[in-house]
């Protein structure tokens, strides 16, 4: 990242937790015998970032509510289909009793006579 020479501060972001880095700090100039840019550097320094427990509570209770959301969504489709399969069974069995007409066998038609 590039740094005005008139800056005496700079922040270092988006940085990973009990990672160690090593920075560096180059100076950059144009050189002109060269004419092609010449860096120096001005310093080196190692450091550690600290671990982040509260993070990974964090995440573990974002674990647990994806876990409920995915057992609540479950249970609603479960039961879901089950009220579905209920209603087939029963539009079936409404349908076939329904749908049959008693035999009649023997049929004699009484006449006058005539």
């Amino acid at each position: 990242r590039m740094i005005p020479a008139t800056n005496k501060a700079f922040v270092v972001t988006n940085l990973v937790s009990g990672t160690g880095y090593d920075l560096c700090v180059l100076a950059m100039w144009d050189d002109t015998a060269t004419t092609l840019t010449a860096t120096n550097i001005v310093g080196c320094a190692q450091f550690f970032t600290k671990e982040d427990y509260p993070q990974c509570q964090s995440m573990h209770s974002q674990f647990l509510g994806g876990t409920m959301i995915l057992i609540i969504g479950g249970i609603i489709v479960a039961t879901l289909l089950v009220f579905i399969v209920i209603l087939m069974v029963r539009y079936k069995v409404c349908n076939n009793s329904q749908g049959k007409m008693s035999n009649v066998s023997n049929v004699y038609s009484q006449t006058n006579g005539a």
